[in-house]
């Protein structure tokens, strides 16, 4: 989905969590809305990805109508239209900068020579080999370890105001948030309006990374043109000395060094190779090479203008061309968590159809009392029409068996609280339910008993819970927690 339309309908979600206000439209206006939209849509295929799509566009017209229907105040409706994120004049500082930055090392470094050993242009050289060299190890890794990423989901907007900013956002995202806390101030809208700006934040973060790699790339190139720059301004007015000098290295290393360093454009033939009674007469400092040759200088400027520009200027901007390519398709291709129950229960209107869950408990016996809570809990969550298919209690150790599903049904695996996640085990089962069902898997958390049997340390079930939902996220997946405070 374009980002756009993902924005409008996160804002639309954050209208319809928030607390009952007059400006916002109440339930049964929503009701209204839904049909109005279902009815603007048509009679759309509603199976396989023409039927996905449908869904969306439902979901787009819908949100727009949410928001029209709000009686919103400009500053609400101007945070909407600026999107939550960084300053379009970050891009121009951070090259500025960096153009900045590499002229000024080499006049600060170099102001009057060509140095064949110099460090700020020979750092440029190496710092860009290390990122690539970095940029490469990481790419590898993924392939081989493809990370597992949950989907980012959508929070619901907090009761109180104070609640409404986590105490977890950090960095940039908690300077957005105060900004537009200072904005809307004594408004009752400001919790809606910080939880629309932490969820767009975390829909959009792949995008926003995509964007901020394209900058810092820009950046490393106009880096490099800066130090040419000054490099090539300078010898414009100065006539440049040309050599080196050393405590520690030989003539012979030297050359080395200076071969190994130059042999991209060697082997381009944008630069000679140097030669051993080159280099020896060459240290010190002289304004021309031996034999009278006053064109050594500017010979010694193009070959390090070539070497920034193969090694440094050119892969810069083709890693920038690539970041580029992946924002735009990225802001055009955003995701949204559709397995939530705020999805599922638009999804339930949409098709018709009750949402289908199947439960697989893992290591806890179900009592006719959890059988209702489990129940109960669904029905909170899905709508009165979700289907709960239960299957068998599975053993601690067991494998996940095939639950034979197809979606939009969704495999649900509850696990008792009070077990302690253990990666040989509990990581392995839920490596089988991501594998599978993938976004269509979900993680309960039976809670009662644990909270019952600590009734006096709630800091302990904190931290149980905390521990979980860590646990399951670094398998890719989310966890929900059922009974005790979620009931």
């Amino acid at each position: 989905m374009k980002a756009q339309d993902v924005r409008d309908i996160v804002f639309a979600h954050a209208i319809e969590t928030a607390a009952p206000n007059e400006a916002l439209p109440n339930a049964a206006r929503r009701d209204s809305i839904t049909q109005e939209a279902l009815h603007a849509i048509g009679k759309p295929q509603l199976q396989g990805s023409a039927g996905h799509k449908a869904f969306l566009q439902f979901l787009q017209v819908r949100a727009a109508r949410i928001i029209q229907a709000s009686q919103l105040p400009a500053d609400v409706r101007q945070l909407l239209k600026h999107a939550p994120g960084v300053a379009r004049w970050a891009p121009i500082t951070i090259l500025l900068a960096a153009l900045v930055l590499g002229f000024v090392s080499h006049r600060i470094s170099d102001p009057h020579r060509v140095d064949l050993l110099s460090m700020s242009l020979i750092g440029i050289v190496l710092w860009n080999v290390l990122v690539y060299g970095w940029l490469i190890a990481r790419n590898v890794r993924k392939l081989l370890r493809p990370p597992r990423q949950p989907m980012a989901l959508l929070q619901p907007t907090s009761g109180p105001e104070s609640d409404a900013a986590p105490a977890s956002s950090t960095g940039l995202l908690s300077r957005l948030q105060a900004k537009t806390t200072a904005k809307l101030r004594g408004s009752g809208l400001r919790p809606m309006a910080l939880n629309f700006e932490r969820n767009w934040w975390q829909v959009s973060q792949k995008s926003r990374h995509a964007q901020w790699l394209l900058w810092l790339h820009l950046g490393a190139a106009m880096m490099a043109v800066g130090a040419l720059a000054s490099l090539w301004i300078t010898g414009l007015t100065k006539e440049y000395q040309i050599g080196w000098e050393s405590t520690f290295l030989s003539a012979a290393q030297v050359q080395q060094w200076l071969n190994a360093l130059f042999a991209p454009v060697q082997w381009l033939g944008l630069a000679p190779h140097w030669a051993p009674d080159e280099i020896q007469a060459l240290q010190g400092w002289v304004s021309a090479a031996p034999g009278g040759d006053t064109s050594a200088a500017e010979r010694w400027v193009k070959a390090y203008t070539a070497l920034l520009a193969v090694l440094v200027i050119a892969p810069r901007l083709l890693l920038a061309l690539w970041q580029g390519v992946r924002w735009a398709w990225l802001s055009r291709h955003m995701q949204l968590p559709l397995g939530q129950p705020y999805f599922a229960n638009l999804q339930r209107d949409f098709g018709g159809l009750a949402t289908q869950l199947v439960v697989v408990p893992y290591s806890l016996d179900i009592t006719p009392e959890r059988r209702s809570a489990l129940a109960h809990y669904a029905s909170a969550q899905y709508g009165a029409g979700v289907a709960i298919d239960l299957r068998p209690t599975l053993t601690y150790g067991a494998a996940l068996p095939d639950l034979a599903i197809t979606p939009p049904a969704q495999a649900v695996v509850l696990i008792n609280l009070a077990a302690t996640p253990e990666a040989e085990i509990h990581g392995e089962l839920l490596s089988q339910l991501r594998n599978r069902y993938s976004a269509n898997a979900q993680v309960w958390l039976w809670a009662n008993d644990f909270a019952a049997r600590n009734a006096g340390a709630p800091r302990r079930v904190e931290e149980r819970t905390q521990l979980w939902q860590d646990f399951t996220a670094q398998q890719g997946l989310s966890a929900h927690l059922l009974g005790a405070s979620s009931s």
